[in-house]
């Protein structure tokens, strides 16, 4: 079957064959951290990316919450590394550094400063001043390194700052509930209240506006287009007799990015990470290229957020075993449905994964200026599995699919997800730190 990306919603996945998963959590930080020792060298942009992907894994935020501060992380890493070379327009801090400073030492810095700010109440901030430790001790003392480190902690207090206004950590206070036809309600087991709903209010770091790309209206509840789809998703997303191959029932688990893991856009870096190091980025390039990444993972999923709870609209399983006759005259309602995947706690449309993705794996192909890029993928959600794709949009199709096999999206959350995460990449990618003239 066709795949397509989805994946923010944060389902858990019942078929997951994982036991002991706090266990499993430890001993594979500890070996990333290693690994990134290893294969990442004097990259310092690329080994802090791997502390932040850790320190996600630890948190365990929703995705939109790892994708802000993975953004605000990143930002603080480029303009520090900005500041000291002038190759491009900065997200935001006109200063230049102090001459001479050490660029590794502002990256550690940068990095630390946010990292103790964002994660040290969710994680155990003493993994931050190894890894902080760790990096300094490769740079011989004296004036560069000092004002290496003074510049990037200023960098960062400087976005940290900015950030702070932007409504990341204000919630709005609303009913989002409702028990009318087509309307988002809280779903079992957990009937969990809904996440984050302020999210679409959020200050962008590169749109213009939450709103700037919100989706068209879904198809009508009356519809015979929308009927199709609620039959499709029951055909294919059920938890048990359902019209899947067992590569399809394992891709919902692959692209879980649920709590615990790196998370939908995490996944992303952990991929941007690796076409880093296969094409030898520098370390300029490396801070501008994982910017431009989280700057449109962060604003996908505020324009996301925006359009669900802009329509407010039911998931699947809802829609399933209500949809009948009186509602939809092409429809037959199937009360004892139940999807693979415990449904997020938001509204359906758009898909957050779908979102996510399509941003991610277009700007990636905006700046290495090809789709036709082969990789292979490993999974927080199913240690030990390995996917291989020849294009990036391959990838993001399984990824959207794989949220409709779930039974937890339909296919126009999808692809209107999609939709909407290219054209955050592409806004992205042309507007923010481009080239100084």
């Amino acid at each position: 079957m066709a795949s397509s990306p989805t994946a923010i919603d944060q389902p858990r996945a019942p078929i997951t064959p994982i036991m002991h998963r706090s266990r499993l959590i430890g001993f594979t930080l500890a070996v990333c951290s290693l690994w990134a020792s290893l294969a990442f060298g004097d990259n310092a942009v690329l080994y802090w990316n791997q502390q932040v992907l850790d320190a996600t894994r630890l948190s365990r935020n929703p995705p939109p919450i790892a994708s802000h501060n993975m953004a605000t992380y990143h930002a603080a890493i480029f303009d520090a590394v900005n500041g000291i070379n002038r190759n491009w327009k900065p997200w935001l801090v006109q200063e230049t550094a102090p001459a001479g400073a050490d660029m590794d030492a502002a990256i550690a810095s940068a990095a630390n400063t946010v990292l103790n700010a964002l994660w040290g109440q969710a994680t155990n901030p003493h993994n931050f001043e190894v890894a902080y430790q760790k990096a300094l001790a490769g740079i011989p003392e004296g004036q560069p390194k000092t004002d290496g480190i003074a510049w990037g902690r200023h960098v960062a207090e400087q976005i940290l700052a900015k950030r702070a206004d932007s409504g990341f950590n204000k919630p709005i206070p609303g009913k989002y509930s409702s028990e009318e036809p087509g309307k988002w309600r809280e779903t079992p087991p957990g009937f969990r209240p809904p996440v984050l709903p302020f999210w679409g209010h959020v200050t962008p770091f590169v749109m213009t506006s939450p709103d700037q790309f919100r989706a068209p209206p879904p198809p009508p509840l009356d519809s015979k287009e929308y009927a199709e789809e609620v039959a499709y998703v029951a055909k294919v997303g059920a938890r048990d007799g359902a019209e899947r191959t067992e590569y399809e029932t394992f891709s919902t688990a692959f692209w879980s990015d649920d709590l615990g893991t790196a998370t939908p856009p995490g996944h992303w870096n952990v991929i941007a990470q690796d076409f880093a190091r296969r094409r030898n980025l520098s370390v300029a390039e490396c801070a501008r290229l994982f910017a431009l990444l989280n700057f449109a993972e962060a604003d996908a999923a505020i324009s996301c957020w925006d359009t669900k709870f802009f329509y407010l609209t039911w998931r699947p399983e809802t829609a399933i075993r209500e949809l009948g006759p009186k509602l939809n005259p092409y429809a037959v309602s199937n009360p004892d449905f139940i999807p693979l995947m415990v449904s997020p706690a938001f509204p359906s449309y758009t898909s957050g994964h779908s979102t996510f993705s399509a941003a991610a794996s277009r700007l990636l192909e905006r700046y290495f200026g090809t789709d036709d890029i082969e990789f292979t993928v490993t999974s927080d959600g199913l240690p030990g599995a390995v996917r291989t794709f020849k294009k990036l949009s391959e990838a993001r199709n399984e990824i959207g699919m794989s949220r409709v096999l779930a039974g937890i999206h339909f296919m126009a959350d999808n692809l209107e997800g999609q939709k909407a995460g290219v054209k955050v990449a592409d806004w992205v990618f042309e507007n923010a730190l481009q080239p100084l003239k």
